[in-house]
C-alpha cells in the first residue's frame, strides 16, 4: 500500500492500476465487509473492486479496446467512475474524464479533441446526452453502466468469459513513458510515474488512514485529485463517498449518513461553513481537505465554531 510518510516514491515498475489492484486485494483479505467506494444507492468493496477491474478489462479488449485507445469517461458516480478509468487502463487504453454536466456540443468537441474512440457513460438523461453527442465524434463504441439504448452494458463485459487474460493485456506498458490519464480542458497527459507521484504528495497531504471515510463531490476538486482520493481510499483501506451535489446541504448529509472523518471543500465552501448561521445537526469531528487557498480567519472559524481541523490539498 502506498505509504504517506515514507519519502519520496522511487521510480515506479507497476501502473497505477497495477498498484490499486494489488492493495486492493489485501485490503479485501484484511476487511471483507467494508465498503471501498460509496455511490448514489450502492457501494463496492475492495474484493469486487478487484475482480471487477481486470474482468472488465478483457471484456472491453474482446470488445476492440487496444493500447494507447482514448476511452472517455463520462461519470460522475465515484463507484462507476473508479472501476471504468482501471478498467481501461489496465485494458492499456487512456481514460479521459469528461465533466458530467457538459451540454451535447461541449462533450463532442471535448471527446474529438482528446481523440476518444470509446465512451464510458452511465444511464438516465446525462447519458443519453452523452450518448448523442458521440454522432459528432469518432467514437466507435459506447459501454454504459445501466440500461442505454445503443451501448454495451458494463455488466456484461465482466460476465464476458471469453477473451484475453487480464494480466496479459497492459504488459508492455511503460510506466514512465505511457499516458495513464489524459485531460480535456485544459488539455494535459499524465503518465502512470505521474500518477503515482500524485498518489503519494496527496497521500501526505490527506493523511487518509485505515478505516477512514472520505465525503467528496466530483465538482468540488480537479479529476486527477478526485481519482487520486478514490485510489488513496482502495490502497489505505479508507471508504469514498461520493457527494452527488455541490449544495452544502448534501455535504452534510453525506458526512452524517456516512460518518467520514475527511471532507473535500472549496475554499468557498470553507467560508460557508465557517459563517454558517444555523448549528451543524452533526456531533462528529472531520478534517476538512481545502482545494484551495483560504483565509486564515476563516480557518480559524472554522475550528473555534466547529471543532473541525484544516487541511490543505495544494
Amino acid at each position: 500500500m502506498v505509504d504517506a510518510s515514507s519519502g519520496p516514491a522511487v521510480v515506479p515498475s507497476a501502473t497505477v492500476t497495477a498498484t490499486v489492484l494489488d492493495a486492493a486485494r489485501r485490503n479485501a483479505v484484511r476487511h471483507p465487509g467494508r465498503p471501498a467506494l460509496i455511490g448514489s444507492g450502492r457501494q463496492v468493496g475492495f474484493s469486487r473492486f478487484a475482480v471487477v477491474v481486470p474482468a472488465a478489462a478483457a471484456g472491453m479488449a474482446r470488445h476492440g479496446v487496444r493500447m494507447g485507445d482514448v476511452v472517455a469517461v463520462h461519470l460522475a458516480d465515484p463507484c462507476d467512475a473508479a472501476l471504468a478509468v482501471h478498467a481501461a487502463a489496465a485494458a492499456g487504453a487512456v481514460p479521459a474524464p469528461l465533466p458530467a454536466h457538459a451540454s451535447a456540443i461541449e462533450l463532442a468537441r471535448l471527446m474529438n479533441e482528446c481523440e476518444a474512440r470509446f465512451l464510458l457513460t452511465g444511464s438516465g438523461e446525462e447519458a443519453v446526452l452523452a450518448l448523442t453527442a458521440t454522432e459528432r465524434t469518432y467514437i466507435r463504441q459506447v459501454f454504459a453502466f445501466g440500461d442505454l439504448p445503443g451501448a454495451t452494458p458494463f455488466a456484461r463485459l465482466v460476465d464476458d468469459r471469453e477473451g484475453p487474460d487480464p494480466a496479459s493485456l497492459a504488459a508492455g506498458l511503460d510506466p514512465l513513458r505511457d499516458a495513464a490519464l489524459r485531460l480535456c480542458d485544459p488539455p494535459e497527459e499524465l503518465t502512470h510515474a505521474d500518477r503515482l507521484a500524485d498518489l503519494y504528495r496527496l497521500g501526505a497531504a490527506a493523511g487518509i488512514a485505515d478505516g477512514d471515510v472520505v465525503a467528496c463531490c466530483p465538482e468540488e476538486c480537479t479529476p486527477p485529485t478526485w481519482f487520486g482520493l478514490m485510489d488513496l481510499c482502495l490502497t489505505q483501506g479508507a471508504t469514498f463517498a461520493g457527494v452527488p451535489d455541490r449544495d452544502l446541504l448534501s455535504l452534510l448529509a453525506a458526512i452524517e449518513t456516512h460518518r467520514a472523518d475527511l471532507a473535500v471543500v472549496t475554499p468557498t465552501k470553507l467560508r460557508a461553513l465557517a459563517f454558517r448561521p444555523e448549528p451543524l445537526a452533526t456531533g462528529r469531528e472531520v478534517r476538512l481537505l481545502v482545494t484551495g487557498a483560504a483565509d486564515p480567519d476563516v480557518v480559524r472559524t472554522c475550528r473555534a465554531r466547529l471543532g473541525w481541523t484544516v487541511t490543505f490539498l495544494v
